[in-house]
């Protein structure tokens, strides 16, 4: 699990469980995050690049790079 600091006070610490999808909007590449706290949202690749989540993500998709995820337009 890897932590993530939005910048807000909360007393929860939010603590990304999975990568379970992705999409791109564009040039733009987000990923589908799944939390600790059961919440999913979508963040953008910027703040997922330093997450072992996404490393995960990768092996699970036999990819080795995020260049290389396929292009899902969202909708």
């Amino acid at each position: 699990m890897d932590a993530y600091d939005f910048g807000m006070p909360d007393d929860a610490e939010w603590i990304v469980n999975e990568l379970d999808s992705h999409r791109w909007k564009g040039k733009d590449l987000e990923f589908q995050v799944r939390w600790n706290t059961g919440e999913m949202t979508w963040e953008p690749l910027e703040s997922c690049k330093e997450l072992a989540a996404l490393d995960r993500y990768l092996t699970l998709m036999g990819m080795k790079h995020w260049r290389q995820l396929p292009r899902k337009v969202a909708a």
